[in-house]
C-alpha cells in the first residue's frame, strides 16, 4: 500500500526530468557557430576563389542548420547571405526574393535593427539591378525608415545613396535622385567617411553626365580623382578614370580624351589583375575607336575583348564582341567576315538565353525544395508541441492518482482502527450467537438481492444485445454512404486527369512557340505566370470545392497565359456584381477554365472580327448566383448529331466534363449547380457570340449577399 501510494511521486519526477529542454546553451551556440562559419566560407570562397558550386553549398549548409536550429534570425541572416551570392552572379530576380523574405522574418523584431536595414538595402540593390525600380524604392525607404529611427548615419547615406542611383532611372525623378545623392554625401561628411564621400562624388558626376550637363561632371570627377589620389586608392583611381571616360565619349567631342582615360584604367586593373573589369574597358576602347572610324584598332581591341572574355568567361560580353566585329566588316565590305561573326554573335545570344531559361528553372526548383524543407521544419515543430502538451497532460494525471491514493490509504487505516476496536467489544457468547444470527439473516437477504440482481442483469444483456444490433445496422449504412462517396471522388479525380495533361501540353507549347520566336520576356512572363497557375491547380485539385475567389483567380491566370500565347489577339474582362462576395461561395474547381478554353479556341480565334473580347460576369439573381462567360466570336450552334458537333464547336470534350463533373457534385453537395451554354443573338436574331452560364442555387440564403 505504501508502494502503491508513493509510486505517482516518483513517476512524477521522472516526468518533470524529461520536461527538461534537452537543449543546452553550449548546444546553440555550437551551432550558430557553424552557421556564422558556413556563411562566411561562402563570402570568402566567392572572393578568392569564385568555385560557384562550393560557395552554393556552404551557403544552403547555412540555411539548412538554421532550419534545425530554429532560430528566426539565423535563418534570415542565412537567406540574405544566399541572397548575395545570387547577385554576385547576376541572378538579381532570385536574390531579390530571398533578402525581402530575410527582412520580412524579422521584421516584427524590435531589437533587430542593424539586420533590418542590412537586409532591406540588400533587396533595393538587387532589385535596382534587376531593374525593378518600384520594388527598389520601396525597400530603401523601408531601411532609410529605420535608420532615421535610430539616427544611423552610415545607414541614411547608404539608403539615400541607393535611392539616388534608383530614381535616376525612373522618369521625371532626376532631381529627387541628386537631392538623395546630397543628403547621402552630407551623411558621409559628418560621420568623416572618405569612400563614402567618393562614392556620392561617382554618383553625383555620373548624375550630371547622363543629364548632359557634362562640364559639371567633370567637375565632381575631378573632386573623386583628388580624395582617391589622398586615399592612395588604386582600384578608386581606376573607377575614376574609367567614368571621366564614360563622360567624354558620351559628350562625343574629344573621344582621344576618352580613349586616354580608358587606357590608364585599364592600365591600374590590369595591376591588380582584375580580369572582368580589363574585358569591360578592352571593349569600352573599341567602341571609342569604332565611332572615331578607326576600324583597324577597334577590331584589334574587339578581338582582345574577345579573347580575354573567353578565359572569365563572360559569354555577354563575346556576344556583345561579335555583333560588332560584325558590323565593322559588312562596313569595309567583307561579308564572309560579316556573316561568320554575325553567326557566332547569334550563336552566343541563343546560348545566353538558354543559360537564362536554365538558371531561372533551377532557382524554382531551389525555391520549391526550400520551401518543402521549410514545411517539413514547421510539421516537426507542431508534432513536438503536441507531444510536450500531452506529456504536460499526462503529468497532471499523475498529480492527481497521487492524491487519490493518499486518501484511499487514509480511508484504509481508518477501517482497520474501527475493525480492531470492534473486535475488542466483542466479549460474550451472547453477543457471538446474535451475531452469528445476524449474519444469517443477511445471508438470506443477500441470496434475495443476488437473485435480483441476476433479473436485471439478464434484462440488461438483452437490452445491450438489441442496441448492439442496432449499432451494427447503423454501421453497416454508414459504411455503404462512405463507399458511395469514395466512388464518387475516384470519379472526380478521373474526371480531372483528363483535363490535366490537356492544359500542360497546351502550356509547354506555349513556352516552346515564344522561345522559337525569340520572344524571351515574353517566355519568362508566361513561366512566371504558367507557375502561379499550375501551383494553384494542383493545390485545388486535392480538394472538393473551393471558393468562387480561388475558381477566379485561376481563371485570370489562364487567361493571361492564352492571351500571351497567342499574343495579345483577344481581350478579357471579369466583373463582380457588389452584392456577390465570391471568398463566400464554394464552387467545384477547374468549371471556368474549360469554358474560356472552348470560348477562345473555338469562339475568338477563328473569328474575323479586329476587337475580339472575353466577359466573365458574377452576379445575383433570385436569390441565384450566376456566372456567364461572354465571348463575341463565330457562336455557338446546338448540334444535331456527333459529326456536327466536332465540325461545329470542337469534340465538346470540357463541355462533357463539366457537366460530368457538375453531376458527382451536385450528389455530394448540399448546393446545386447548373450549367447551359448557347449562342448570342442581336436584336435581328443575328448570332454575335457565345454565352455559357453556370447557376449555382443555395439550399439556405446565399452567405455572399450583403
Amino acid at each position: 500500500m505504501l508502494f502503491f501510494s508513493f509510486a505517482p511521486f516518483f513517476a512524477l519526477i521522472a516526468a518533470d526530468d524529461f520536461t527538461q529542454d534537452n537543449r543546452s546553451d553550449s548546444s546553440f551556440v555550437d551551432k550558430a557557430g557553424a552557421i556564422e562559419n558556413a556563411i562566411q566560407l561562402s563570402r570568402k570562397i566567392h572572393q578568392e576563389s569564385h568555385d560557384d558550386e562550393l560557395e552554393y553549398a556552404e551557403a544552403e549548409k547555412a540555411l539548412n542548420l538554421s532550419l534545425e536550429l530554429g532560430d528566426s534570425l539565423l535563418y534570415a541572416k542565412s537567406l540574405d547571405n544566399m541572397g548575395l551570392l545570387y547577385r554576385y552572379h547576376q541572378r538579381y530576380s532570385e536574390a531579390t526574393a530571398l533578402h525581402a523574405k530575410a527582412y520580412e522574418l524579422i521584421a516584427e523584431v524590435d531589437s533587430a535593427f542593424l539586420s533590418k536595414m542590412i537586409f532591406a538595402n540588400n533587396a533595393g540593390v538587387s532589385s535596382r539591378y534587376g531593374e525593378d525600380f518600384d520594388n527598389a524604392v520601396f525597400y530603401y525607404l523601408e531601411a532609410l525608415k529605420i535608420a532615421e529611427a535610430q539616427e544611423d548615419l552610415r545607414n541614411i547615406a547608404i539608403s539615400c545613396n541607393g535611392l539616388g542611383n534608383t530614381l535616376l532611372h525612373i522618369p521625371g525623378r532626376e532631381e529627387d535622385a541628386l537631392r538623395y545623392f546630397e543628403r547621402s554625401l552630407d551623411a558621409e561628411r559628418e560621420r568623416g567617411n572618405t569612400l563614402g564621400i567618393a562614392m556620392n562624388y561617382l554618383s553625383i558626376g555620373d548624375y550630371f553626365t547622363e543629364k548632359g550637363d557634362y562640364k559639371r561632371g567633370r567637375t565632381y570627377l575631378d573632386k573623386l580623382l583628388e580624395i582617391n589620389q589622398k586615399r592612395n586608392d588604386d582600384y578608386g583611381l581606376g573607377i575614376t578614370y574609367e567614368y571621366f571616360g564614360h563622360n567624354y565619349i558620351k559628350e562625343g567631342l574629344a573621344l582621344g580624351q576618352a580613349a586616354d582615360y580608358y587606357k590608364k584604367s585599364l592600365a591600374i586593373f590590369s595591376r591588380l589583375n582584375d580580369t572582368h573589369k580589363q574585358a569591360d574597358l578592352l571593349k569600352a576602347l573599341a567602341d571609342v575607336y569604332r565611332l572615331n572610324n578607326q576600324y583597324d584598332l577597334a577590331i584589334d581591341y574587339y578581338h582582345r575583348t574577345w579573347n580575354l572574355a573567353i578565359n572569365i568567361p563572360n559569354k555577354s560580353l563575346i556576344q556583345a564582341s561579335a555583333a560588332q566585329l560584325s558590323s565593322i566588316y559588312e562596313l569595309q565590305a567583307k561579308p564572309s567576315l560579316a556573316l561568320k561573326y554575325y553567326k557566332i554573335s547569334d550563336q552566343y545570344k541563343d546560348s545566353v538565353n538558354l543559360i537564362n531559361q536554365e538558371t531561372e528553372i533551377a532557382a524554382i526548383e531551389k525555391r520549391y525544395a526550400l520551401e518543402k524543407k521549410e514545411s517539413q521544419i514547421a510539421l516537426l515543430e507542431k508534432d513536438k508541441s503536441l507531444q510536450q502538451v500531452q506529456l504536460d497532460s499526462h503529468v497532471e494525471a499523475l498529480k492527481s492518482q497521487r492524491i487519490i491514493l493518499v486518501l484511499l490509504l487514509m480511508f484504509l487505516v481508518a477501517i482497520a482502527v474501527i475493525a480492531l476496536m470492534q473486535f475488542k467489544n466483542i466479549k460474550s457468547k451472547k453477543m457471538a450467537n446474535l451475531m452469528l444470527m445476524r449474519q444469517n439473516r443477511q445471508i438470506s437477504e443477500q441470496k434475495n438481492q443476488i437473485e435480483s440482481v441476476n433479473e436485471q442483469l439478464e434484462a440488461t444483456f438483452k437490452e445491450l444485445m438489441t442496441e448492439q444490433k442496432n449499432n451494427e445496422e447503423k454501421r453497416v449504412k454508414l459504411l455503404e454512404s462512405k463507399f458511395e462517396n469514395r466512388i464518387q471522388n475516384l470519379a472526380l479525380q478521373s474526371l480531372e486527369s483528363q483535363m490535366n495533361p490537356h492544359f500542360l501540353f497546351n502550356g509547354m507549347n506555349a513556352v516552346r512557340w515564344l522561345v522559337m520566336k525569340n520572344k524571351n520576356a515574353e517566355a519568362k512572363e508566361y513561366i512566371d505566370t504558367f507557375a502561379q497557375l499550375l501551383r494553384l491547380s494542383l493545390t485545388n485539385n486535392r480538394k472538393n470545392s473551393i471558393c468562387l475567389a480561388e475558381e477566379l483567380k485561376a481563371t485570370e491566370l489562364y487567361l493571361k497565359i492564352e492571351k500571351l500565347r497567342f499574343d495579345g489577339g483577344f481581350n478579357f474582362e471579369i466583373a463582380i456584381s457588389p452584392e456577390v462576395n465570391p471568398h463566400h461561395v464554394k464552387v467545384p474547381p477547374k468549371i471556368l477554365q474549360p469554358l474560356v478554353e472552348n470560348a477562345i479556341k473555338h469562339g475568338l480565334l477563328p473569328s474575323r472580327k479586329r476587337e475580339k473580347v472575353l466577359d466573365i460576369k458574377v452576379f445575383e439573381q433570385n436569390e441565384v448566383l450566376v456566372i456567364e462567360v461572354l465571348d463575341n466570336g463565330v457562336g455557338y450552334k446546338q448540334p444535331s448529331n456527333k459529326k456536327e458537333a466536332s465540325n461545329i464547336y470542337g469534340t465538346h470534350l470540357g463541355l462533357k466534363l463539366i457537366e460530368e463533373r457538375l453531376a458527382i457534385y451536385n450528389q455530394q453537395s448540399h448546393n446545386r449547380v447548373d450549367f447551359d451554354i448557347q449562342a448570342r443573338q442581336d436584336s435581328d436574331k443575328g448570332i454575335i457570340g457565345t454565352k455559357a452560364k453556370i447557376s449555382i442555387m443555395m439550399e439556405e440564403a446565399i452567405d455572399s449577399v450583403g
